[in-house]
């Protein structure tokens, strides 16, 4: 048995004895909060897990110099400018900050060509080129204008044969791509988001969210062929899942969430150019169950794909690698610092996420703790496909959890990628990572095939000359018997 092998079996023995106690005391003490984070071990059970994110401060309005946030709906991070933007849709206005929450100005008030402009619940914001996006929710429309509130263009309802006609158009949330396609969720829409031109025209709908067949709709699909037309329009109609945020990641896909879903499917969306949805979840174990009857406000995705959502059932923030593995669970429903009412929006930059809390009405700013900068490490050397280096940070999270599954997972595909696939499979099959599993697996059997392939070949010919050989001999005996008979 190879050092390597021993090595893994160490690692099973130590999922089943150890949990997150491997914390040391000082970083417990460190990144004391007012949660439990978990996470999921490789039966899909949820186990205590070392705090990847602590809550470091909160930021109202006043700590800004202006009046506190009323309702705030939207938070927007504009990296070329390193500002904040909020929309406090129950002020009517867009507040700007540095990232360092110092204040920049207030957008009450706008300049439409001379005549003042202002806002109606303003929902949602988004900034590209220095141009801020709004989608003015209660007047209809989506206003663009510069930060110093001298607005470019007014879009109001777009027109098309696609839009029904008693359609109220209340804009949500917007995103806007490199080519000035402006991406809206609309309240209601459920055929998808709105894509519009750089001139606010109508294109079409975009990533239509299914229809989910359930046991229920089934049954009423059969029942309908026995009813009156009456009896028909009765019934409960089923629609495609509404979304209710988007996310525009550094390569132009769209990440969508569902506000809810009966069977917990689509609930996270990745729509490419084509508005296919190409998310696909790993078939490991606590993949899908971290997000089961959820309610997602927000979603964010980093330059390392990590995918962060927001819930608003439990008032807690997911974290997970773009495959679906839980990294992180945090937060909760209170009024300490770390813990939530009704959190609306999240947004992220270097090592913080940021939480709008439309109750609360402030920002909580987390930090990540040593643990996460591991793990976070371990996944951008597997990145920039530094393969080696990345084993020993997953090695140095699996000694303080070792029930953190991505870890196994992590430690597995780099082995893959070195070709060192029986490796690898041991570390899948700690992660119960199926799908894993099965690629390393089908590798190591076309390597073995390959390293022994002179001896099989070899094998194959002895073998058909001693069937020669035999039916030779028993052509033979055969003869040598008709000719005793005759």
């Amino acid at each position: 048995m190879t050092m390597k092998k021993v090595t893994a079996c160490l690692l099973a023995m130590l999922v089943v004895g150890s949990t997150a106690a491997g914390v040391s005391a000082n970083e417990s003490a460190a990144y004391e909060v007012p949660y439990q984070s978990f996470t999921y071990d490789k039966w899909g059970n949820a186990v205590p897990a070392p705090n990847g994110y602590f809550p470091e401060r909160s930021i109202r309005g006043s700590d800004l110099g202006y009046a506190d946030f009323r309702a705030p709906a939207d938070l927007f991070y504009y990296e070329e400018g390193h500002e904040l933007y909020v929309a406090d849709a129950g002020n009517n206005r867009i507040v700007v900050m540095t990232e360092d929450y110092e204040p920049v100005t207030e957008l009450v008030a706008f300049d439409n060509n001379g005549e003042e402009l202002t806002l109606n619940n303003p929902t949602g914001v988004f900034v590209r080129d220095g141009l801020l996006y709004i989608a003015d929710q209660n007047n209809g429309r989506i206003v663009v204008s510069d930060k110093t509130g001298k607005v470019s263009a007014v879009y109001g309802r777009p027109e098309s044969n696609l839009i029904e006609d008693n359609f109220e158009y209340k804009p949500n949330k917007i995103v806007v791509d490199r080519f000035g396609k402006i991406y809206v969720q609309a309240v209601g829409a459920y055929q998808g988001l709105l894509c519009l031109d750089s001139e606010g025209n109508f294109i079409n709908y975009f990533g239509s969210n299914k229809v989910e067949m359930t046991v229920k709709m089934m049954v009423q699909k059969i029942w309908k062929m026995f009813m009156t037309d009456e009896q028909r329009e009765a019934m409960q109609n089923f629609v495609p899942i509404e979304y209710s945020n988007a996310f525009l990641d550094h390569e132009d896909f769209i990440y969508a969430t569902a506000a809810a879903s009966e069977n917990n499917t689509n609930l996270i969306t990745k729509l490419n150019p084509l508005g296919i949805n190409i998310f696909k979840t790993s078939k490991g174990a606590g993949t899908k169950s971290w997000y089961e009857n959820s309610s997602f406000a927000d979603i964010m995705v980093d330059e390392n794909d990590l995918i962060t959502v927001v819930d608003t059932i439990r008032c807690k923030v997911y974290q997970c690698d773009e495959n679906g593995v839980l990294m992180f669970a945090f937060g909760g429903r209170g009024n300490q610092l770390g813990l939530f009412q009704t959190p609306s929006a999240i947004e992220g930059f270097d090592d913080r996420i940021l939480v709008l809390d439309s109750t609360k009405n402030s920002i909580t700013e987390f930090r990540l703790t040593s643990f996460g900068e591991t793990v976070q490490s371990a996944i951008q050397l597997y990145n920039e496909g530094r393969y080696q280096e990345n084993i020993e940070p997953w090695q140095e999270v699996i000694k303080r959890d070792a029930n953190y599954l991505l870890a196994y997972t992590g430690i597995g595909k780099a082995y893959y990628q070195l070709e060192e696939y029986e490796e690898a499979m041991s570390y899948y099959k700690l992660a119960n990572d199926k799908q894993g599993y099965s690629d390393a697996y089908k590798e190591y059997s076309l390597e073995a095939m390959r390293d022994n392939f002179g001896w099989i070949v070899g094998g194959i010919i002895v073998l058909l000359i001693a069937i020669v050989v035999i039916r030779r001999l028993l052509r033979r005996r055969r003869a040598k018997r008709g000719g005793k008979s005759a």
